[in-house]
C-alpha cells in the first residue's frame, strides 16, 4: 500500500496543446525529481485511490517517491538520510581565511576588517590539524575554500599554505578542489591563471550588486573610491578566457538595488559571458547587525526572482530553475569540517568570524588553533538535523526540507527565518521549467501572456528531459 507523500509541490492544472488533457507539474522534493502528471490521475493520487493506478505509473510515481509505503514515518526517513550522508561523508571540508583585511567598506558587512593575517606558526599548526584529520580517517576528497575579510589581500597566505595542502592532498591520496570567494577588485587576468594554474582553484565567487550607479553605492572602497569598473572588466577577462574554472556571479539585493539586477543581467549579456557564467541573486541578511532591516519581504524578493529569471533565460543564461537534494546543509553540520581565520581561531560556520557583534571571545569559535577544539562547542551548530528530528524549528513540517536541507542552522538558532525563496516561488519555478521544455502547455504569466511564447527563443536542453 501506498500513500501520496507530504514532500511534494504541485501546481495548478495547465492545458498541453499536445493532446488537449489537463496536467500538472510536480516536484518530488525527496528525489528532486519532476513529473508531468495528468489531472485524472492526480486526483486518484490525492484521494489516496493508489491500486487503481496503471502499474507502470505507479512504479514511476513509487521511484520518484512521488507515492511512499503508507505506514512510513517520513521526517524520520529525510533526517535519516542526511545524518547517514553526514556520518558516511568522504570529503574533509576546510576554509581559510588568509586575512581579516578587506579592501571595500560594504554598509551590509558584519565584519570587522583589520590589517591581519595569518601568520606562519599558525599555518603550520592548521596544516598539523589537516593532516591528523586525513590520518584518522579515509577521506577520498580535500575541498579549500579561500574566504575573507578578502582573501586576496592576503595572497602571501595562499601561495605559502596552498602548495602544502595540495601536497598534503596528494600524501593522503584525496582529489583536491579549491574555490575562491571574492570581491574580485584585485582579480586581474595574470592572477586568475595563477589561482587555478597553480593553486588548482576551481571555482571563483564573485560579487557584483547592479551596474555602477547600484555597485558603486554600496561596494566601494572604504576611502570612497569605485569598484565596478575594475571589477566588471576583471570579470569580463576571466568569463572571456580559456581558464577551466567556474564561474559564479552573485548580486545581493534590498529595496535599494533590486532594480539594477536587469540592467546588470543585460550588460554582461553585451559582452556575450552569459553562458560562461552562474549568475544568482541573493536577499540580504543579517550579519550580526540590521542589515536586513532593508531587505525586500521574502515574497516580494522571491516574485521579483521569477522576473529576473525569465529575463535571464530570454537573454541565454542557464539560472538554476529548480532545487536539487541537499543531504549536508552547510559545514556546520559536517564533523571534520574546519575554519580558521587570520588570528587563529576555529570555527564550523563562515557566517561568523570577524563579527564583533558575537563577543569577545566570539561565542561561536570552536577553538583555537594553538590548542585545537574545545569539548563540545562544535555541537552547537552540529546538532542541526537533531533539533529539526525533534520538532524545534518549522523544517520538520515543511514539505521543502530534502531540497532545503534546513538552509542554516546559525539562523534558526538566533531566531531568525532562512527560508530559501524556493518556498514562495516553487510554484512558479517548475511552471517556468515545463513552459521552457514543453513549449505545448499553456503557461500563462500575471498579464495573461504564454511564457512558452516568451521563451520561444531560448535554449531548454541545459535543463534536460521533464518526464
Amino acid at each position: 500500500m501506498y500513500k501520496l507523500s507530504k514532500y511534494h509541490v504541485a501546481t495548478e492544472p495547465i492545458l498541453d496543446d499536445h493532446d488537449r488533457q489537463l496536467k500538472r507539474v510536480v516536484l518530488a522534493t525527496r528525489t528532486a525529481q519532476v513529473r508531468l502528471i495528468r489531472e485524472d490521475l492526480w486526483g486518484r493520487l490525492v484521494e489516496g485511490d493508489t491500486d487503481h493506478i496503471n502499474p507502470v505509473d505507479r512504479a514511476d510515481l513509487v521511484q520518484a517517491e512521488v507515492l511512499v509505503p503508507e505506514g512510513e514515518q517520513e521526517l524520520k526517513s529525510v533526517i535519516g538520510r542526511n545524518a547517514e550522508a553526514v556520518r558516511s561523508d568522504d570529503m574533509l571540508s576546510l576554509v581559510v581565511m588568509p586575512t581579516a583585511s578587506c579592501q571595500l567598506g560594504c554598509g551590509y558587512c558584519g565584519q570587522e576588517h583589520k590589517s591581519r593575517w595569518l601568520n606562519p606558526q599558525h599555518q603550520a599548526q592548521f596544516l598539523a590539524m589537516a593532516n591528523s584529520r586525513l590520518s584518522q580517517k579515509k577521506f577520498a576528497h580535500l575541498n579549500v575554500r579561500w574566504f575573507g575579510g578578502e582573501p586576496l589581500s592576503g595572497l602571501g597566505v595562499i601561495r605559502s599554505l596552498s602548495p602544502r595542502l595540495i601536497e598534503l592532498a596528494q600524501t593522503h591520496e584525496c582529489t583536491y578542489l579549491a574555490r575562491i570567494v571574492t570581491n574580485g577588485l584585485a582579480l586581474t587576468r595574470n592572477l586568475a591563471e595563477e589561482l587555478v594554474h597553480k593553486h588548482r582553484i576551481r571555482i571563483i565567487d564573485i560579487t557584483l550588486d547592479g551596474p555602477p550607479e547600484y555597485h558603486d553605492n554600496r561596494r566601494h572602497q572604504k576611502n570612497g573610491k569605485p569598484t565596478f569598473d575594475r571589477i566588471f572588466r576583471n570579470l569580463v577577462a576571466l568569463a572571456s578566457s580559456d581558464l577551466d574554472v567556474q564561474i559564479r556571479v552573485r548580486t545581493n539585493v534590498d529595496s535599494s538595488n533590486y532594480h539594477g539586477v536587469v540592467p546588470l543581467l543585460r550588460l554582461m549579456a553585451a559582452e556575450g559571458i552569459q553562458s560562461r557564467i552562474q549568475y544568482y541573486v541573493a536577499p540580504i541578511h543579517s550579519w550580526g547587525n540590521d542589515a536586513d532591516d532593508a531587505s525586500l519581504s521574502p515574497e516580494d524578493f522571491a516574485a521579483k526572482e521569477i522576473e529576473w529569471m525569465l529575463e535571464m533565460l530570454q537573454l541565454g543564461f542557464r539560472p538554476s530553475l529548480l532545487p536539487s537534494i541537499t543531504r549536508i546543509v552547510c559545514m556546520a553540520v559536517q564533523q571534520d569540517s574546519l575554519l580558521i581565520d587570520a588570528e587563529g581561531t576555529l570555527f564550523n560556520c563562515t557566517e561568523v568570524p570577524l563579527v564583533p557583534a558575537y563577543g569577545t571571545p566570539n561565542r561561536y569559535s570552536i577553538g583555537r588553533v594553538e590548542n585545537g577544539e574545545y569539548l563540545g562547542k562544535r555541537n552547537l551548530l552540529a546538532d542541526f538535523n537533531h533539533h529539526v528530528a525533534d520538532n524545534r524549528y518549522p523544517c520538520s513540517s515543511c514539505r521543502m526540507l530534502p531540497v532545503c536541507g534546513g538552509a542554516c542552522p546559525k539562523a534558526w538558532l538566533e531566531g531568525d527565518s532562512p527560508c530559501p525563496s524556493t518556498l514562495h516561488n516553487i510554484r512558479d519555478r517548475l511552471l517556468l521549467t515545463a513552459a521552457l521544455v514543453h513549449p505545448t502547455l499553456r503557461v500563462r504569466d500575471l498579464k495573461g501572456g504564454l511564457w512558452s511564447e516568451a521563451l520561444k527563443n531560448s535554449d531548454p536542453t541545459f535543463l534536460g528531459p521533464l518526464r
